[in-house]
């Protein structure tokens, strides 16, 4: 049953939180089963929450309000139980304007909601997550980004991912439908729920802030709206740079359709198998090591290669999630190795609640997560680069990368060249491509300075 939306009054997440579980801990084989076995909506609600509490309660120089709640976004979707509903998981933080402490609430029905949204004379904060992620991610950013004067802050997570509606949508392409027809449907998915959730919000324009494939989407919506954008913030955002000669398809390749594409990845991998040179993956991160160690002035790249069954698994949509899925328990031992090694420098209570909460997500039925093979190829390159499409933007543009971001920034200052518009270019120190949970202190820094100077 689904509860994240109810229109029972709901208790101040100061007198639930002694009543939320704690995280069980991924130290033993006995507790990831048990995680698998309860995970739910209710336990991702429980997840998010944890993290949520997470957001600094004193030292704060404006006292701030926080609710959450999951926005219909058509009057079809206002039934909880109406299958196929699309609600869009919502955080709004804006200035307490009359208690003289933080207040938190993960549970409101929208009637509540929509009486917090300031509409009038308020500038409009919209943060959207990368791939795997959700709002959750951002909760070390949270605090700083609500102490913006006169604005308020709305995290997303997008339709068919974190603690969002997640209605049956696959990538299945016909056989004859070629790629841009598919990339087509894929932007346009999101870049629509994102304008129905602006109109069933009420706002009128936004700053749209986007991580990865989020800022993927944000500069699609951006070019596609940009009435309704002031400011975009691209966040180490994914699609920017075009594939290296090495990279791109043969010029008998470029006009395949993605049927096309699959079946010849499937017979070259067929090939390969009955002649025992299957490449394994440990083949291609050597080869990419080899090429590292040539240059030590720059962070490693991302590992472009791929064998040919992952190629194979790329194309044919089986993505991170769905193999957490299929393993049961195994999965959630696998995404906690994951955390525990890319977010090392988190103490260790603070980890397990981050691992908590990527598994309780990654574990909810696939949706939008079918999103990536369709409009990234093997290696993460755009099949559509946006590199071009850049120049198109009406509206000051902010890239913000880390310093040893996988990402590559320098697409970014290519890109600067050709758009008519502010565009600043930052990096943050010591960070890597989730650099506001890496040093948040400094990205929050840079950010806050950026969004407060309205004039750029």
């Amino acid at each position: 049953m689904d509860t994240s939306v109810s229109e029972q009054p709901q208790p101040n997440f100061s007198s639930l939180l002694p009543t939320l579980p704690a995280t069980i801990p991924p130290t033993s084989r006995l507790n990831f089963l048990r995680n698998w076995w309860q995970q739910s909506e209710r336990t991702a609600s429980i997840a998010e929450a944890r993290l949520l509490h997470r957001i600094p309660l004193y030292g704060a120089k404006t006292p701030l309000i926080a609710r959450v709640t999951r926005v219909p976004l058509d009057d079809r979707s206002k039934d909880l139980g109406e299958k196929g509903a699309r609600l869009i998981n919502t955080l709004h933080l804006r200035a307490n304007d009359k208690d003289d402490q933080f207040d938190l609430n993960t549970e409101v029905d929208m009637k509540t909601f929509s009486q917090g949204v300031k509409r009038d004379g308020t500038k409009n904060l919209v943060l959207c997550h990368g791939y795997g992620a959700g709002l959750g991610f951002f909760y070390r950013n949270f605090q700083s980004l609500g102490q913006i004067p006169n604005s308020q802050l709305f995290a997303i997570d997008f339709l068919g991912m974190g603690r969002s509606s997640r209605p049956k949508w696959t990538i299945n392409p016909k056989r004859n439908q070629t790629w841009d027809e598919v990339i087509d449907d894929v932007e346009e998915h999101f870049v629509e729920s994102l304008e129905d959730w602006r109109k069933q919000v009420g706002l009128d324009k936004m700053t749209l802030m986007g991580h990865s494939l989020g800022g993927y989407f944000a500069t699609c919506y951006a070019l596609k709206y940009p009435k309704r954008v002031e400011k975009l913030v691209l966040i180490s955002p994914a699609g920017i740079a075009q594939a290296p000669p090495e990279q791109q398809e043969p010029s008998a390749d470029k006009n395949a359709t993605p049927q096309e594409v699959i079946d010849k990845d499937a017979a070259q991998l067929n090939a390969k198998v009955q002649a025992g040179q299957a490449e394994t993956l440990d083949d291609a991160a050597t080869q990419n090591d080899n090429d590292n160690d040539s240059d030590d002035s720059e962070p490693p790249q991302p590992r472009r290669r791929l064998p040919g069954w992952a190629k194979y698994l790329w194309d044919k949509n089986v993505t991170p999630m769905s193999i957490v899925r299929t393993i049961g328990p195994f999965g959630a031992s696998l995404v906690n190795t994951y955390t525990s090694r890319r977010f090392a420098h988190l103490d260790t209570p603070e980890r397990y609640d981050l691992y908590d909460y990527i598994y309780n997500i990654t574990a909810s039925h696939g949706s939008g997560e079918y999103a990536l093979a369709a409009v990234l190829k093997p290696g993460a390159f755009a099949r559509r680069p946006l590199f071009n499409r850049l120049a198109e933007l009406q509206m000051p543009t902010l890239f913000i990368y880390g310093e040893w971001d996988w990402m590559d920034y320098k697409a970014a200052e290519k890109a600067k060249v050709n758009m008519a518009v502010p565009v600043d270019i930052l990096r943050v120190k010591y960070g890597g491509h989730h650099m506001y949970l890496d040093n948040p202190d400094d990205f929050n820094e840079m950010l806050t300075k950026e969004l407060e100077n309205r004039e750029n």
